[in-house]
């Protein structure tokens, strides 16, 4: 991993929460309660801008690298159909041992800027050796 990668921001953008992929969302988790969880999670954070761009950032080796820690800070819901500004940041890269450390930071906001959601998900790439 890259660790002066550090504070860096690897996409933000202007996204719109679809109604279409959250009934999608919703039918896949198929519970009584799937319409409120589907409102919850319409975004994985560290893949919002493509996956490919955040190991590109990181100089991951993705044969390595494991998820290792994901969690979420709930505001409120997403609405269907909002507009939201989502940007994706590299709030540390560390090296633990023989592994290297990387945690992002997602954060989630409606179209007045007040925060929906922020993820913070954590990855580790495991020695070579």
């Amino acid at each position: 991993m890259n660790l002066e990668s550090k504070g860096r921001t690897v996409y933000e953008a202007d996204l719109r929460v679809e109604p279409l992929k959250l009934a999608e969302l919703q039918a896949a988790i198929g519970t009584l309660t799937s319409s409120d969880t589907a409102s919850l999670v319409p975004w994985f954070g560290a893949t919002i801008g493509g996956d490919e761009r955040l190991v590109e950032a990181l100089g991951m080796d993705l044969t390595r690298a494991m998820l290792s820690g994901h969690s979420y800070t709930w505001e409120r819901p997403f609405v269907p159909g909002e507009s939201i500004h989502a940007s994706l940041t590299i709030a540390d890269v560390y090296e633990k041992g023989s592994n290297q450390f990387a945690v992002l930071v997602a954060k989630f906001h409606d179209a007045q800027g007040q925060t929906v959601q922020t993820q913070q998900t954590t990855f580790i790439e495991r020695s070579a050796k």
